[in-house]
């Protein structure tokens, strides 16, 4: 069981919300319908849960209300940006978006962002290129929760990674991962359920193996593919935080602790008719998907299953609405009511199958 919303009814709702805060109207509306999209498509990790992060943030000065990138460097193919620890999904927005721009010009650009904030999802700024006619990457280093493989101290973030790829007739292909097994915010939800993981997510503080989410919350995360994960991890620092010349490793503070979290972005964009003829890259891109999709699935398997579908088929069945669990919604009005805004638009509960 479950609460279903209108998507633009409870963006609304969400953006009073961020004004309440100390938001300016229209980048408190940027801000709620990015993690709108994100309950949408079922990934309540880096959807309107992020209220009970962002709301505090905003009033305790750890995010200024802002979204104003001042150039630091720059050149007709690249730039690095601050973000002034101002609202990170909508820095992120703004940096994507110069990138691109650049992209159409040089045929590659980057854009790495230092100064920023929490961005959410690394899949929807990667996504927003590819919607856009290109190919786009979006990475970012985050607070730390990964011990580096061998450890048992936290130094990396699980720093998400995305790649997004356009196609001619049907959304993106979108890989959007942490290099934890799962993200940390999926820990969370299992501590506030009462509920054990499964083997292989996290380590305790001893760097011991454990299923209880709270050692794991105050031990660190695993790496996806042990060492590969590990390496991956760093190289993500080092091309975020490093690279942009701000904070990376230990340096990286979580927006729970409510100060500046000076979390780092880099965003790549590829305009694809600098390197081929764009309908034969499409043509092309169906012809590797076809072959992908159309290959045997494995016994376990009814079928295979494109990078990014899982999340595009949940917004399908639901018909254009949102359905937010129980708890999320009891805690996202929780929130609300601490601010002054009242619960979240009439919904109704139950299932659409």
């Amino acid at each position: 069981m479950g609460c279903w919303f209108d998507p633009q009814e409870l963006s609304r709702w969400a953006a009073a919300v961020f004004q309440a805060a100390g938001m300016e109207g229209g980048l408190a509306g940027e801000l709620a319908g990015i993690l709108v999209d994100a309950d949408r498509e079922g990934v309540h990790t880096h959807g309107l849960i992020r209220l009970e992060e962002y709301v505090p943030a905003l009033q305790r000065g750890a995010w200024r209300p802002t979204a104003t990138l001042t150039v630091v460097q720059e050149t007709p193919a690249t730039a690095v940006v601050d973000g002034g620890s101002g609202v990170g999904p909508v820095l992120a927005l703004r940096a994507m978006e110069r990138c691109v721009a650049k992209a159409r010009q040089t045929g590659v650009a980057v854009v790495s962002l230092r100064n920023g904030g929490h961005f959410g999802r690394a899949g929807y700024y990667a996504r927003w290129a590819a919607q856009q006619g290109l190919i786009g990457v979006a990475m970012t280093n985050a607070s730390p929760c990964l011990a580096p493989w061998g450890g048992r101290q936290r130094v990396l973030g699980n720093n998400p990674l995305a790649i997004a790829v356009p196609r001619r007739s049907h959304p993106p292909v979108v890989l959007d991962m942490a290099l934890s097994v799962v993200a940390q915010g999926r820990i969370r939800l299992a501590r506030d359920r009462g509920e054990m993981l499964p083997e292989g997510w996290g380590l305790d503080p001893q760097g011991q193996p454990t299923r209880d989410p709270v050692q794991v919350l105050l031990g660190s995360l695993m790496p996806v593919g042990g060492y590969k994960g590990y390496g991956l991890a760093l190289m993500v620092d080092l091309l975020t935080g490093v690279l942009s010349g701000g904070a990376f490793g230990t340096q990286v503070t979580s927006a729970r602790e409510l100060r500046q979290q000076n979390i780092c972005h880099t965003f790549l964009a590829i305009h694809v008719p600098h390197f081929r003829e764009m309908d034969a890259f499409l043509e092309d891109v169906e012809q590797l998907v076809n072959m992908v999709k159309g290959s045997p699935p494995a016994p376990w398997a009814q079928e295979i299953l494109l990078p990014g579908e899982p999340e595009q088929r949940h917004a399908a069945r639901r018909g254009g609405l949102v359905e937010l669990p129980e708890d999320l919604c009891r805690r996202i009005a929780s929130v609300a009511a601490s601010v002054g805004v009242q619960q979240p638009p009439p919904h109704r509960e139950g299932s659409h199958g």
